[in-house]
């Protein structure tokens, strides 16, 4: 059913005349008569009744009218709530997120977002999850996208988005290239290359490092893991890293080799509990925990 013949037909009943009604309308008589037809013709029943000057509603338009009065107003009321929603949408998000993000499929999620979205204005801040954590604290961001910590911030709410493992990272000459798992207590020897010191990278695993036995002699700490795969190619020690990032570099001349037991971390989404949560921030939630 058009909305537009029940409006039409609203405006009709109250002036009782086409001419009047076709104004108020801005259309033409010939139209608005069309319109009524064709309303009368898929209700099958005639609304109206005609005299030579004037229309008055029959005994089925003044049983149809209070219907069409309340279909009228619900459907203007729709789009006003509908344009008040759109307008709070027309602002920027600011996302927080770890320096790798294609392998975890944040960029892809971000990307999609903004297509959906288009009129919104999307921020995107990197940095390693501790300083992430700080900045969503201080609400210099709506959300972020961190490596979740052994010790988790209460003030914090989060959604799950992606769970990855620990690799060691060694060259392709290693005695232990071609095994199929790694206990760590097995590379206790070896010198280790790792992300830069207070980094979640970092702690985690010097954590398992010394919770397998030892205390690893650590030769190079570095921002990037590129430059560590290269290290690692060239000999100059092994690394411990997580499995997707590795896989999504060109990680050629190193092996990967599953730790053993299993060391998972999650990527999650957080977001501050005390905040008022925005309508596109709720969006963006909305979207990446389907």
């Amino acid at each position: 059913m058009n909305i537009n013949y029940l409006r039409d037909f609203v405006i009709l009943t109250k002036h009782n005349n086409y001419l009047e009604a076709a104004e108020e309308l801005f259309i033409s008589q010939s139209t608005l008569s069309k319109h009524i037809q064709l309303l009368e013709k898929e209700l099958d029943v005639k609304l109206f009744i005609r005299t030579t000057r004037n229309v008055q509603l029959s005994p089925y338009g003044k049983e149809y009218l209070p219907y069409a009065e309340e279909m009228v107003s619900l459907y203007e009321k729709s789009l006003t709530e509908l344009n008040q929603f759109k307008d709070k949408l027309l602002q920027t998000i600011t996302i927080g997120a770890i320096p790798i993000m294609a392998p975890y499929g944040i960029t892809q999620a971000i990307m999609d977002f903004r297509k959906m979205y288009p009129q919104t204005n999307v921020h995107v801040i990197e940095a390693d999850s501790q300083q992430l954590m700080a900045i969503l604290e201080n609400g210099e961001c709506d959300l972020a996208f961190i490596r979740e910590e052994p010790k988790i911030n209460e003030k914090l709410a989060r959604i799950h988005f992606s769970t990855d493992h620990l690799v060691a990272v060694l060259p392709q000459s290693h005695k232990l290239a071609k095994s199929k798992r790694i206990m760590l207590n097995e590379l206790a020897d070896e010198s280790f290359l790792f992300l830069n010191k207070g980094t979640v990278m970092y702690n985690l695993s010097v954590t398992a490092c010394r919770e397998a036995g030892f205390e690893p002699t650590i030769a190079y700490t570095g921002k990037r893991a590129e430059n560590i795969l290269d290290l690692v190619k060239e000999g100059m020690g092994i690394s411990l890293l997580m499995e997707k990032p590795i896989s999504y570099l060109n990680s050629k001349g190193v092996v990967r080799v599953p730790i053993y037991p299993e060391i998972r971390t999650d990527i999650n989404v957080y977001h501050a509990k005390t905040k008022e949560i925005t309508p596109i921030t709720k969006a963006f939630l909305e979207f990446i925990g389907e």
